[in-house]
This record gives structure tokens, sequence and C-alpha cells, in this order.
């Protein structure tokens, strides 16, 4: 396990509960903000998957997942 792993994660799920918020109180994200950045997150998760980061992985695979939530709830 690298350190750089460690750090993406903590990264990832210090962004993932701030949208949880947004999610509950249904904030609504242009829909040109949510879908770009969700599928943005989703390449990086590839990336970081064929890197073997695999809890960076999972961290932002948790961010992308709440920025489609935001853009389902538009």
């Amino acid at each position: 396990m690298i350190w750089q792993d460690f750090v993406l994660m903590i990264a990832g799920f210090v962004f993932a509960p701030s949208l949880v918020f947004s999610i509950v109180k249904k904030v609504h994200f242009p829909i040109l903000t949510s879908l770009p950045t969700a599928l943005a997150l989703t390449a990086i998760v590839v990336c970081y998957i064929t890197l073997g980061l695999y809890l960076a992985a999972t961290s932002t695979g948790l961010t992308a997942l709440c920025w489609y939530i935001l853009v389902k709830n538009r």
C-alpha cells in the first residue's frame, strides 16, 4: 500500500459527506455543473483502479455517486 492511496482516500471521504448535506436538503445544482463533475470523477475512478489505488477509487466513487444523485434530484 502506498501513502498516496491513503491521502487521496482521505480527500475523497471529505468530499462525499459534504455532498450528502446537499442531497438531503434537495439542493439543485445546474446540470452543466453536476453531470460533468460526475463523469469526470468516474474517469478518475477508472484511472485510480488501473494504478492500483483501490482506497482512493472507493472514496472517489462515493463522491461520484453523490454527484449522480444530485443530477437525478434535479
